[in-house]
Parts: C-alpha cells; sequence; structure tokens
C-alpha cells in the first residue's frame, strides 16, 4: 500500500508536468485539429496507460478512505456490549478507599490518609490524617479533603500534599480553587459563616449571612482562580420559598465596600440546592426541576433559563454541557437524560433502565457505574458502551486511547478497551 501511495504520488506529480507541457503545445499549434489529429503526438498509448494507472490508484484511494471513514463512524455509534483487560496492575487497598481521577493519575484516599498513584498504579506520594467521614472537591489538578460536620482540611495536588489546617467552626461545605484556596460553608450556631482561606488556612475574606436577612445558604461554588464566589440561599416564609443566588467578587477591581457582593438575583417560590462554575465565565444554578446560567463578569446576569419539569435525580457538568438524570414516566426504563449546551439548547433527552452509584462527564463522554456495571454515553444520547464487569468497581474513568477506559478495585487498576 505504501508503495502504491507513492507511485500515486509520483503520477499525480508527473500529470502535473505532462499537463503544463500540454498547455503550452496547445498554444504553439495554429490549428486544434493538428493537435487533436495527433500528428506530433503519433503514439500516446503509454501516456493514456499511465494516466488509467493513476485513475485505478486514485480509485483505490479513495474506496480506503471510504472505508475507513465508514468504520470510525459506526465505531462511535455502535454499542458496545463487552471490554478486553489490555493491562492490570495489582495493588491491594484496604475496604472503604475510594477513588478519583487527578490530572494524570489517581487519588485514593480514605479515613486515615490520601495516596497519588500514576498510571501503572504506583505510589508517588502520601499523605497521613483522620478523619471519619472524608469529603472531597477537585479544581484542574488541585483536591481538598475535608471532614464534614468537622474540622480538618487537606489540600493537595499531583506533586504532594499543599497543606492542612483546622477550622474553628464545623464544616458544612467546601470547594476549593486550582492554586489551593478554599471556599467554607462554616456552621455558626443558627447562623453560616462563608470563607476564604489560603492553603495554610489563613483567612483571605469573610461572608456572614444571617437567617433572617440573607436566608440559609443551601451551596457555594468557587471560581477557579478563587477571585469569585457563587452562593445559593433560601429564606421559607408562609408557605412559599424565596432564594436568592448572590455573586460576590474578591479580585482588585471587584466591589471595592467589605461586602465584595458584585450581584444578588432574587426568585419567587424556587429553590436552587446546587450551585457550580461551568467555565470561568458561565456558572449555572440548579433547581428542582430546571437550571439558570449566567455571566460571571463585574455584573454577573443571567444568560438561559430552563425548565425541565421533572424531579433532578443527578446533575453532571464539563466546560461545553450540563446533563441531568430525572426519573422515567416509560414503562421499560427507570431513568431519562438530558443534557444541554451552556446556552441551553437541548443536545439530547434518552431513557435507560440498568441503575447506578456514580455519573460523570470525563473526556467528553458521560460515564456512569455501579459496582459491578459500566455504561457510557455520548453528550449527543448515543449509548456507547453497557456491559457487566467482573470485579466490584471502586471507580471508572476515560484514559487516553480511542474505546480505551480504566477500572479502579480494591486489587488493582485494569486498562480495558471496549469491543
Amino acid at each position: 500500500m505504501k508503495e502504491r501511495l507513492q507511485y500515486l504520488g509520483k503520477m499525480l506529480s508527473l500529470r502535473t508536468l505532462r499537463d503544463s507541457q500540454e498547455e503550452e503545445d496547445w498554444e504553439n499549434y495554429d490549428q486544434k485539429d493538428q493537435y487533436i489529429s495527433g500528428k506530433e503526438y503519433a503514439d500516446d498509448t503509454k501516456e493514456r496507460a499511465g494516466i488509467g494507472s493513476g485513475i485505478v490508484y486514485l480509485a483505490i484511494i479513495v474506496l480506503v478512505l471510504i472505508a475507513i471513514t465508514a468504520y470510525l463512524i459506526m465505531s462511535r455509534y455502535h454499542l458496545y456490549t463487552g471490554y478486553e483487560v489490555t493491562a492490570f496492575f495489582e495493588a491491594e487497598d484496604i475496604s472503604g478507599t475510594r477513588y478519583v481521577k487527578l490530572g494524570n493519575g489517581f487519588i485514593k484516599y480514605g479515613s486515615d490518609g490520601v495516596t497519588y498513584v500514576n498510571g501503572k498504579n504506583e505510589t508517588q506520594w502520601s499523605a497521613a490524617y483522620t478523619i471519619e467521614t472524608p469529603m472531597t472537591d477537585i479544581c484542574a489538578e488541585t483536591m481538598m479533603v475535608y471532614e464534614q460536620q468537622g474540622y480538618i482540611v487537606q489540600i493537595v495536588n499531583v506533586e504532594g500534599s499543599l497543606g492542612s489546617y483546622q477550622t474553628d467552626l464545623p464544616i458544612l461545605k467546601g470547594v476549593i480553587a486550582k492554586n489551593g484556596v478554599a471556599a467554607l460553608m462554616l456552621k455558626d450556631g443558627k447562623d453560616v459563616r462563608i470563607r476564604l482561606l489560603g492553603i495554610e488556612g489563613t483567612v483571605l475574606a469573610e461572608v456572614r449571612t444571617t437567617l433572617e436577612d440573607q436566608g440559609q445558604p443551601l451551596d457555594i461554588a468557587l471560581s477557579s482562580d478563587a477571585q469569585k464566589l457563587m452562593v445559593s440561599l433560601a429564606r421559607i416564609g408562609s408557605g412559599t420559598v424565596d432564594s436568592t443566588i448572590a455573586f460576590y467578587d474578591f479580585s482588585s477591581s471587584g466591589n471595592s465596600d467589605d461586602t465584595h457582593l458584585a450581584s444578588s438575583i432574587a426568585y419567587k417560590d424556587e429553590i436552587f440546592p446546587s450551585v457550580c462554575y461551568l467555565t470561568d465565565s458561565t456558572a449555572a444554578a440548579i433547581g428542582d426541576s430546571g437550571f439558570v446560567t449566567y455571566s460571571t463578569g463585574k455584573n454577573p446576569k443571567e444568560k438561559s433559563s430552563v425548565e425541565i419539569g421533572a424531579e433532578i435525580l443527578s446533575v453532571f457538568h464539563d466546560s461545553d454541557n450540563i446533563g441531568f438524570v430525572m426519573a422515567s414516566d416509560s414503562p421499560t426504563d427507570r431513568y431519562r437524560m438530558q443534557v444541554y449546551r451552556l446556552n441551553g439548547k437541548k443536545r439530547c433527552d434518552v431513557s435507560f433502565s440498568h441503575g447506578y452509584a456514580q455519573i460523570k462527564m470525563d473526556s467528553g463522554e458521560i460515564l456512569m457505574n455501579d459496582s459491578g456495571h459500566l455504561m457510557v454515553f455520548t453528550p449527543g444520547g448515543v449509548a456507547r458502551l453497557d456491559t457487566d464487569y467482573e470485579k466490584q468497581i471502586g471507580a471508572f474513568v476515560k484514559i487516553p486511547g480511542f474505546r480505551r477506559y480504566a477500572v479502579l478495585t480494591n486489587s488493582g487498576m485494569e486498562r480495558i478497551r471496549i469491543v
């Protein structure tokens, strides 16, 4: 095949030269019929044979390209129902170990510490702590582990531990920026304090909310550069629930007063249990049956609003999409999944029946798993994988390569290729 391609290249360049020469020859003839009669080209059989061979080889190349394209399209839309293990890296982990993808490796964490391993399950570093109920948040290659309803915070990245500290108030929720700055919701009696802290626990800024004035904070989100904070608050009245989405700007160009409040948007009879930064320029608030996206400039405003019309069970997103899983009305399928672009345009609306414990977007795909089953969808709703797995799954992630994934279990890491 290589020789044929080289020959075809030569034929095309020779043909170009001949075309140029023929064009010059044409201009030298006063009578077209002299050229057409072939008086000066008495024997052109060899040339015609060369042209014919070039056409044949070109046709072969076109057919090969068509076949490759058809194969790739089929592979992208084909539902795979099995897998083959391409590599296995053994490592015995204690029961209860949890796994998350971080950079090009993986974090293993539990109640006694955190360990970072590379793609071959080789330990790169470890950090010890004692946290009964560890919770995590990740931004880029930085991760925080904190004690829910406790006081301990551990900040790490792919290189190792960045810092650790203890708070003076119980932690309700924590989020991290890529530079290691954390935003913590802290319980202070009936009220909630929201603090920005450096990697060693230094207080950088604080937002104090009161139940009577602003309402109860439900969730917080921090931009990747730690300059902007988003807070969902709710106030329950006599038979009504009012919500507020508040944006705070801690940059030098932000609001100069002590509150750092950049914008506040009120809603009647709505509640938003979850907020997130989809990108540094777009944020989202997820309600019980819909979502709102916002610009995140100096004066944050609504960009789009979508009413889903069903109770949301799960939310997942990346920098291009935001997706939801709801209960399905279908007698055959338990769940219904919808994926939207950041402008609110719907990308898919599909149903599926198998249960799941984890769902996330990873490398442009939607990955789901429970303890013994794997599923993959595209953001456009195409089912790519649906298969049982022979071991108890701790984490399911995408790795570089076409149809390549990794599964982490207590006995080690398996790289698989779906078939």
